[in-house]
């Protein structure tokens, strides 16, 4: 039990610092960005007018923005199984929490009834049915 929690605490200081690297990647970006569509506004105001350049910018981020809508309608999120499903997992494995006496007596106890729990319900699934009986 100890073991998953520090796992998931290390897996949580590596994607909270994607997440800072990311952010800070994204702010340069729109930073470039924004240098770039005043470049292209001010290209297209020499050549045609600004009025034209306004329209044209536009009808670019207007177009971007379906675009990306529909990417981000069209992305399925990705299946989590249920708590049910991980206990049943783990006991399979033989994995199943073993009272050591790293925890309060109440929670032990309680962890010792989940496992024995999920043992038991894992038995009596792959358990085929009994024939019927032709006695009667």
């Amino acid at each position: 039990m100890l073991h998953r929690l520090h796992h998931i605490k290390r897996q949580a200081g590596w994607h909270g610092g994607n997440i800072a690297l990311a952010l800070c990647a994204g702010a340069m970006l729109v930073v470039g960005l924004g240098f770039m569509v005043a470049a292209l506004w001010m290209l297209l105001a020499v050549q045609f007018s600004s009025l034209v350049a306004t329209y044209v910018m536009g009808l670019f981020f207007l177009g971007l923005s379906g675009v990306l809508l529909l990417i981000k309608r069209l992305r399925r999120p990705p299946p989590v199984p249920s708590l049910d499903a991980d206990l049943r997992a783990t006991a399979a494995r033989g994995q199943a929490y073993q009272p050591k006496g790293e925890f309060p007596a109440l929670l032990e106890a309680f962890l010792f009834g989940v496992n024995t729990y999920v043992q038991v319900r894992n038995r009596n699934r792959r358990r085929p049915p009994p024939p019927p009986d032709r006695d009667a």
